[in-house]
């Protein structure tokens, strides 16, 4: 591939909405049910742990971004453990992001016909989203990032709306006590649900591909974290307005707002709900079939974009159909031992920078070593001669 074509794929504020936009989209869905109904307000808690792990390792792998501004992630992997370890390296990623496009596209028919339609034929829906996924990852991330980049302002502003609506039916003294029966069931709730995290990933596959401007690491320090913090808080609301009943509210993000008499009586909030995660799946969606298209190519060298996205379509097709679109299906699959593959991956980014460091300390000593003393030049002084 043509490096400098690479570089110029999306601006740094592209890079920084797709990431806060796939951080968040499929977590309002049924992830609070998920969780709270299983691990109660402790869950927050360990969850808060979990986010601040993941922040961390993320900013460090935007920093090595930022290092090797021309090269993408495979070939920073290649280069440093081989192309065999990259390779298998690439075949987890696959899974790990086919099963999050699964677990996207089911989640999001299932939260269709819980809010909108009493009866939602899964071909009809699924036939424009096919389309839709094999012409975005065709075509590439420059025009993802675009979609995105026109999009996040409904994202957030709807996101915003919903949580300040929610507040004042919010008692946060369900909170406390922390920790009354100690940790276990609050992690085996956030290991249950481990495939609905790990959405930094993404940015992996953005390696090589950034055009960085000026104060980009701050700048997505800051959003990413903002991210997080309002992922933490909806999940806190969400506890504190249904502490007994979490099992019985399906899709957080449209739930929350029934409660909400004067402006349900109004009616019309859940349509934005509808809207606003519309746009967010989408482009978390696009963003998956983007990244497992990539795996594709670099494990198997496939040359043509055409045949690598429509091979991933075929997987995808595949896999709902082996689901049947039920997500109870679904999440008996990913809440079992397949869920592991999430702390697999982090192990592995702990690694790859383990061994980043160590390469280019290494690279570093060993040019000091052979690089050649400075000498200071003084001049030559030359004396006239009489002769």
């Amino acid at each position: 591939m043509n490096g400098e074509i690479m570089i110029k794929d999306i601006t740094g504020r592209q890079a920084i909405i797709l990431v806060a936009i796939v951080m968040c989209a499929t977590k309002f869905f049924i992830l609070p049910s998920n969780l709270l109904s299983t691990g109660g307000q402790d869950v927050i808690y360990v969850m808060i742990l979990f986010f601040v792990v993941e922040f961390l390792l993320f900013l460090v792998l935007v920093q090595i971004s930022m290092m090797h501004p021309d090269k993408t992630f495979y070939e920073l992997l290649a280069g440093s453990v081989g192309t065999i370890v990259a390779k298998a390296v690439y075949i987890l990623f696959f899974v790990f992001f086919m099963l999050k496009l699964c677990i996207n596209i089911i989640e999001t028919y299932s939260f269709f016909l819980g809010t909108l339609y009493d009866d939602l034929s899964p071909i009809l829906y699924l036939l424009p989203i096919l389309f839709l996924v094999f012409y975005m990852a065709y075509i590439g991330l420059r025009s993802i990032g675009r979609s995105a980049e026109l999009l996040w302002i409904f994202v957030f502003f709807g996101l915003l709306m919903t949580i300040i609506v929610a507040i004042p039916n919010a008692d946060f003294g369900y909170m406390l006590p922390i920790f009354p029966q100690g940790t276990s069931d609050a992690l085996s709730a956030l290991s249950n649900n481990a495939l609905w995290f790990g959405d930094y990933l993404v940015y992996l596959f953005f390696f090589g591909k950034i055009k960085f401007e000026k104060g980009y690491f701050k700048k997505m320090a800051i959003v990413s974290g903002v991210v997080l913090a309002l992922i933490v808080f909806f999940m806190m609301l969400f506890h504190c307005i249904f502490p007994y009943i979490a099992s019985m509210v399906h899709y957080g993000v449209s739930d929350i707002t029934h409660i909400t008499v004067h402006i349900t009586n109004i009616g019309q909030l859940d349509w934005l709900n509808v809207t606003m995660w519309t746009f967010a799946t989408l482009i978390q969606t696009v963003i998956f079939a983007y990244c497992a298209e990539e795996c594709l190519s670099s494990i198997f060298n496939i040359k043509s974009k055409a045949v690598s996205c429509l091979i991933v379509l075929a997987i995808l097709v595949a896999g709902l159909i082996a689901f049947d679109f039920k997500l109870i299906q679904m999440l008996d699959f990913v809440q079992g031992p397949i869920r592991y593959i999430v702390f697999l991956l982090i192990l592995i980014a702990l690694s790859v920078i383990a061994v980043h460091y160590i390469y280019n300390l290494r690279h570093n000593k060993q040019n000091k070593k052979n690089k050649p003393m400075k000498t200071k030049y003084v001049g030559v002084r030359y004396e006239k001669s009489n002769n």
